[in-house]
């Protein structure tokens, strides 16, 4: 392999692993507040890249209409799910409610996936670059397209700005509080209804993101549904349940093996995120540990 192909894959690697990341991230930090396995999340995915077309084929794939569809969707999408957090999902945390919980997101992702449907149509849908975004650059010999180091750089930015909201402010320090004793929470006076109603916002508006981003690297179509949420689970159950850390030590490692792998063979590629969720569980299961990192 040549120092050019390694770099190119490495960075090819780096983008995929971020898109999974966001919307493992939005599982992990709903399971880890609400106690809810969102299965949704596949849904809300194939939403926000859809979501996109709309908006680049109204403003056009100009820069203007990228920034929008960055910050438009995930957030438009991000108070949808406070709004289903709020006439839905409250009526379920209790603990005797759990299958409740699974259905109920499940059946929102039947939702959703019929709405996009409907309005979207089943035909596929592609959407193009602004000319900012569809250059590319040359790195160590390796042609690496434009978009893939914004799709890094994002990915950075946005793994960052989770870490802060979660150990250095005080909404994290609540969302902390609320997983460990919610009721010592309400005492104090917080109201912990708010608390989740922004949690899973925040995790529905991650899978967005991660769908806004995948877009323009293929055909958009109903089919991101379940593309998107194995993986993710994959991502989640690698780098154990509720962690955020795990989580993108997983991503990043899943993506990076996958690009690899697709150097050798497609149907290889594909199974590349089984094959890691294989090795570590079995590493897990011998070491008689669970590998968990906070």
């Amino acid at each position: 392999m040549s120092l050019a192909t390694f770099v190119g894959q490495l960075f090819a690697g780096l983008s995929l692993a971020f898109v999974l990341f966001f919307t493992a991230a939005g599982l992990n930090l709903v399971w880890g507040v609400l106690g809810v396995m969102n299965f949704a999340a596949g849904s809300v995915y194939m939403l926000g890249a859809y979501l996109t077309t709309s908006v680049i084929a109204r403003l056009g794939a100009s820069t203007l209409g990228w920034t929008a569809a960055l910050v438009i969707v995930p957030l438009a999408v991000a108070a949808m799910g406070a709004v289903a957090e709020v006439l839905l999902l409250r009526r379920t945390y209790r603990e005797e409610d759990e299958n409740q919980q699974f259905m109920l997101t499940l059946a929102l992702s039947y939702l959703i996936a019929g709405v996009v449907l409907l309005v979207f149509g089943t035909h596929f849908r592609t959407v193009s670059l602004p000319e900012l975004l569809s250059g590319s650059w040359n790195l160590l010999g390796a042609t690496l397209p434009v978009y893939t180091l914004v799709t890094i750089a994002l990915g950075l930015l946005v793994t960052v700005a989770i870490w802060v909201g979660l150990y250095h402010t005080r909404a994290g320090l609540l969302t902390r509080a609320a997983v460990d004793d919610r009721e010592m929470l309400s005492v104090l006076g917080v109201d912990v209804n708010r608390v989740y109603s922004a949690v899973f916002a925040v995790g529905i508006g991650l899978g967005a993101l991660g769908g806004v981003l995948i877009a323009p690297q293929g055909a958009v179509s109903a089919n991101l549904e379940t593309t998107a949420l194995v993986p993710a689970f994959i991502v989640v159950v690698t780098g154990g349940l509720g962690s955020m850390t795990g989580a993108l030590l997983a991503a990043l490692t899943i993506g990076i093996a996958q690009s690899y792998a697709t150097l050798q063979d497609a149907t290889l590629a594909q199974l590349t995120p089984y094959a890691v969720m294989s090795v570590v569980l079995l590493t897990r299961a011998i070491v008689g540990r669970s590998w968990v990192i906070a």
